[in-house]
């Protein structure tokens, strides 16, 4: 397997094909929508008043009228990009996580807060993204992914109707973000990108490809990796795995203001866009948690492998991932090469 780490490494070759894979099918917001740091930060209660972006709910009926295709991936050969530290704190030690098979709806999960770990690494890579669309304020889940770079759903950047003018403005990046406070500050989000089959197609036939990205300023000469360290990057793998899942769920039962986490594994997969088809687990997250990572081997590698997507309207404990293949490797590649 090739890994590259953060600030360099991996083969000639490697290189080579990641620069190949970058420009592959991703939309980035006009150069007139690219966002200075002169825009004011969020307020208290501005953060608390934005609305939670909703986890997308997609019919039965839509699902039917989606072409059913093969579901083809590879199942050996997956590929890493490796996770970092940041300059400050250690890394608590915990148990490798287990790797299962599928199962029917509803599929199993376990959901808990994660309490007073907020800014430990890995913990400290994951946020709310708070953003605005039409006038009014949302808020999103993101994580940190090395360099400037931070990850998230596409649909949270972009309202995925082939419009320049749907675009998200007043972007900000808040990790470790818990009851109002920002430890680490607020990260303005200068530009962004999502999967060009978000940005014409939406809902539900790029729901596939619901990912997307931006870069964020530095604050007082540092990059965000540097301050809460950055996740690794995991794609090309078997569908077979378990994640820990990440985000900041804001509608009913949950209020934002904390981080909740849910592990489960592979259960079965959707039937939205082309192959690959979405990735489905166990799941009670609600909206404010879309964009919010998947990691695979938890604490170990932290490598980002999913993220919050969509559920069906008819079953509220399941979630869905993209499912990260050299589509996620080409947006990955791309907001790695950026500065801030």
């Amino acid at each position: 397997m090739g890994n590259s780490q953060e600030g360099g490494g991996g083969s000639a070759k490697q290189a080579e094909d990641d620069r190949s894979l970058m420009d592959l099918g991703n939309s980035e917001s006009p150069v007139a929508q690219i966002q200075t740091m002169d825009e004011e930060l969020w307020t208290a209660e501005e953060m608390e008043q934005a609305e939670p972006c909703d986890i997308i709910e997609v019919s039965d009926a839509a699902l039917k009228k989606v072409e059913e295709e093969k579901f083809t991936q590879a199942e050996e050969g997956g590929m890493f990009a490796e996770s970092g530290e940041p300059e400050l704190d250690a890394e608590d030690d915990f148990e490798e996580q287990a790797t299962s098979g599928g199962y029917n709806y509803p599929p199993p999960y376990t959901r808990y807060e994660v309490f007073d770990s907020y800014k430990v690494y890995p913990y400290r890579c994951v946020g709310k993204l708070f953003f605005k669309r039409n006038g009014k304020s949302y808020v999103c889940s993101a994580s940190s992914i090395g360099g400037d770079a931070i990850w998230t759903a596409g649909h949270c950047l972009h309202a995925g109707n082939n419009k320049a003018s749907g675009w998200a403005t007043n972007v900000v990046f808040v990790p470790a973000y818990k009851d109002g406070a920002a430890p680490f500050g607020q990260w303005h989000v200068k530009r962004m990108w999502v999967r060009t089959s978000w940005y014409k197609h939406g809902i539900p036939k790029g729901l596939a490809q619901d990912m997307g990205g931006g870069i964020v300023y530095k604050r007082n000469g540092k990059r965000l990796s540097q301050v809460v360290g950055w996740l690794g990057f995991a794609w090309n793998f078997s569908k077979y795995q378990h994640w820990t899942q990440f985000g900041y769920p804001a509608a009913a039962p949950f209020n934002g203001k904390r981080l909740i986490t849910c592990t489960s594994s592979y259960a079965y997969h959707g039937s939205v866009g082309a192959s690959p088809k979405p990735i489905g687990v166990g799941s009670d997250l609600t909206g404010g948690s879309s964009g919010g990572p998947w990691i695979m081997r938890f604490a170990t590698g932290n490598y980002v492998n999913g993220l919050n997507s969509y559920r069906r309207s008819s079953k509220k404990h399941e979630m869905y991932s993209p499912y990260f293949n050299n589509n996620a490797k080409s947006l990955y590649n791309l907001l790695k090469s950026q500065k801030s």
